[in-house]
């Protein structure tokens, strides 16, 4: 149970007040260690009384003992693991737990709850003397819930790193995939097609709130999800998409200036999150075969070479779009060190196996809207993290999309006329007493739920 109250706790002050992972890892095992004193008092050493220093002399001592280990070990393996491993916090303080649990029982044991001779029960009066095969009765089951709770914490690490093993893409996951980008296309080719709304946000019911938030300088993030003509979910056995859609605004920008600079001289390590390497493997007018090298950061930092195929298309005056599809993905080895290497495509952890982004771009009497639609396909979340996993996966998507739109506005914002207010100044603003720059963009996205991946 201390595990449970540990880990609750820890993930509620990171995620949900977000306080830096090690202050929340020191406030949670203090948690745990209340939590676990009370049992401790009440069922574990019962039976020994605290003598002339009293309970509050006990948690004292408890609390210095089993602190000085918790505390100390926690703190330090968890960063020890998330800098060397490259795990997500969470993961890193679940093997932290079970390295230490063994210790502090033993430490307890022989310091804490230490006995002070004989006497009574101090529950129930009964003469200790009379109580020993009781008392190696409850000990013995202590040491092996202790020796379970380990068994248990390491079993629960296990299935969370399950990532860091292979994962091999699957032929119906990838025909599920096709299927969902399929319908996503046929409903972006008709949105395309119409000579009235442009954007994805037009078709929505709340449009005009939407359109008045993207040119009030607001970076507006929505998960989306595409259905089948039954308007029912595309399941994807063995895998998840992921669907994300976000608008910001490059105020006083042409469209041809935007277009123009990405279609030639882009520096997309600039422009775009998580994008470490950039280059044109090919130009074809409108078309462009281009590689990245990507870096992306959920549950555990990995890194990618991957190629895309991308179009530019005009549509009206003042109205274009680009489409990108991955061609070629492969999860990278040893990253930025020399002995570097590719993973055999399609056999690696799974965390992306394709990416697609569909892009918008709006001349307006404000500057241009930008709108990139983002879906990509990973392996399926395991049942037992799910519940831990997934607002990791959602807030992580959220700010890769934020940190894009707004890094993209900055650059863009460069070629915009002197004199008109910048995109860097917009997208960084806040309401009253916010802070400024991507971070503080964040704190003012708008959207919808949780990820609800099809499985």
């Amino acid at each position: 149970m201390g595990v449970a109250v540990q880990l609750v706790t820890l993930v509620s002050l990171t995620e949900a007040l977000g306080l830096n992972y090690l202050v929340a890892t020191m406030l949670a095992v203090e948690t745990a260690i209340l939590h676990n004193f009370v049992w401790h008092e009440h069922w574990t050493w019962r039976d020994r009384d605290p003598g002339t220093q009293g309970r509050w002399t006990r948690l004292a001592w408890f609390n210095l003992v089993t602190g000085a280990l918790s505390i100390s070990s926690n703190v330090v393996f968890t960063a020890l693991y998330v800098h060397s491993l490259g795990i997500h916090y969470a993961i890193a303080n679940l093997m932290a737990i079970a390295t230490c649990s063994l210790l502090t029982f033993v430490a307890n044991d022989r310091f804490v709850f230490r006995a002070y001779g004989g006497g009574e029960d101090m529950m129930t009066g009964e003469s200790v003397s009379k109580k020993q095969g009781r008392r190696q009765f409850r000990r013995m089951a202590t040491w092996r819930m202790a020796t379970l709770r380990i068994g248990l914490t390491l079993a629960l690490a296990a299935a969370c790193t399950q990532g860091l093993v292979a994962a091999e893409l699957q032929d119906e996951t990838i025909a599920a995939w096709n299927r969902y980008v399929e319908a996503t296309e046929r409903r972006i080719a008709g949105e395309l097609a119409g000579g009235g709304r442009f954007l994805v946000q037009d078709f929505r019911n709340d449009a005009d709130d939407a359109r008045r938030d993207v040119l009030a300088g607001n970076v507006r993030i929505d998960r989306m999800e595409t259905r089948d003509a039954d308007s029912q979910g595309i399941r994807v056995p063995k895998g998840a998409i992921h669907h994300w859609r976000g608008s910001v605004l490059i105020p006083g920008a042409t469209l041809d200036a935007v277009l123009r600079g990405l279609m030639h001289g882009a520096d997309l390590t600039r422009m775009q999150n998580g994008v470490v390497e950039s280059r044109v493997l090919d130009r074809d007018g409108d078309r462009l075969h281009v590689f990245l090298k990507l870096r992306r950061q959920q549950l555990i930092t990995v890194h990618y070479n991957t190629e895309h195929r991308v179009r530019y298309t005009r549509h009206r005056p003042g109205a274009a779009s680009s489409r990108s599809v991955s061609t070629r993905i492969a999860e990278l080895a040893d990253a930025g060190s020399p002995a570097e290497r590719e993973k055999p495509i399609g056999r690696d952890r799974g965390f992306m196996w394709r990416l697609n982004s569909y892009w918008r771009y709006q001349q307006t009497a404000a500057g241009v809207i930008v709108e990139c639609e983002s879906v990509s396909l990973s392996r399926s979340i395991p049942r037992a993290i799910r519940w831990m996993a997934t607002p990791i996966v959602n807030r992580t998507a959220r700010q890769v999309m934020t940190r894009t739109l707004t890094s993209m506005a900055a650059a863009m914002s460069a070629r915009a006329p002197a004199g008109s207010e910048t995109a860097a100044t917009l997208v960084s603003r806040r309401r009253p007493g916010g802070g400024s720059g991507p971070a503080a963009a964040e704190g003012r996205i708008s959207g919808t739920g949780a990820e609800n991946d099809r499985e």
